[in-house]
């Protein structure tokens, strides 16, 4: 069987697009138009958006599902979305509202559990691609192993890393919607071919991206080990490289918009 169904669909136009849907949106909405960022973060942790909520002073933009929390440090021009869960499809989607609302960027930051024993905890995982192991991709991009992250984005987040003097690995990861079908087979595959990293929607945001013209990357803090044979769940320690990796993230798209803005 072929993937999707029927391959021959991108010769033909959706139905409902994200600009049709933007419409009606605003047509039925009680506030008035609401400026929205250039970049924004996305964040599946409820405990990580809080905090950015908590720290840093901003509004939310009531027009999504979830919440987009806009930074006033930032002049209103880098936000964060989270609190809509976990997972390709509603990723996927509200990339795609935002980006025909005229977001440009995105840095999608989470946990993610590791193949490889030479990756320590706090070392944060920068994705350059991602093994198109979930369905939602495929529905954007010609289907293949992989999709690849921004080249242009993912050179901010390393040229930051480094300028922090951050611990870093640059590399690929398994993107998969089911969670606990991730079977000793894969792991020990996908970890023989060098693959860091396990998670739920890398390979979404990049194939939204890349289909809409958009930028988009990756980043992740260890979560869990996946071993051969055993399974090392560290989730109870990642308080602080959360937190650590939200500020990264919200500093480099700030740092972003304003170069792009000619900004010093």
């Amino acid at each position: 069987m072929p993937f999707p169904n029927l391959p021959e669909k991108r010769d033909s136009e959706p139905i409902i697009t994200p600009e049709r849907h933007a419409e009606y949106r605003r047509e039925e909405a009680d506030s008035e138009d609401q400026a929205l960022p250039d970049a924004v973060v996305i964040c599946y942790s409820r405990k990580l958006m809080d905090y950015f909520i908590e720290t840093y002073d901003g509004r939310e933009v009531d027009l999504y599902y979830g919440t987009l929390y806009v930074f006033e440090d930032s002049g209103y021009a880098v936000g964060v979305l989270g609190h809509f869960g976990i997972g390709a499809p509603t990723t996927a989607m509200l990339m795609d509202e935002l980006i025909a609302d005229g977001v440009e960027s995105f840095l999608s930051i989470g946990f993610a559990g590791c193949l490889q024993e030479s990756v320590e905890m706090g070392e944060f995982i920068v994705c350059e691609n991602a093994i198109r192991d979930e369905g939602t991709s495929h529905h954007y991009v010609e289907s293949e192993k992989y999709v690849r992250a921004s080249e242009s984005l993912v050179a901010d987040v390393t040229r930051t890393l480094d300028e922090r003097d951050e611990r870093f690995h640059v590399g690929s990861s398994w993107t998969t919607d089911a969670i606990y079908q991730e079977t000793v087979r894969e792991v020990e595959t996908y970890a023989n071919e060098g693959v860091l990293t396990v998670e739920m929607e890398a390979a979404a945001v990049f194939a939204v991206a890349a289909h809409r013209g958009a930028d988009a990357a990756a980043m992740f803090v260890i979560s869990d080990y996946l071993g051969l044979s055993d399974w090392e769940p560290k989730f109870h320690l990642t308080t602080e490289d959360m937190r650590r990796l939200g500020d990264t993230a919200k500093e480099i798209l700030e740092l972003r918009v304003r170069e792009s803005a000619g900004i010093e």
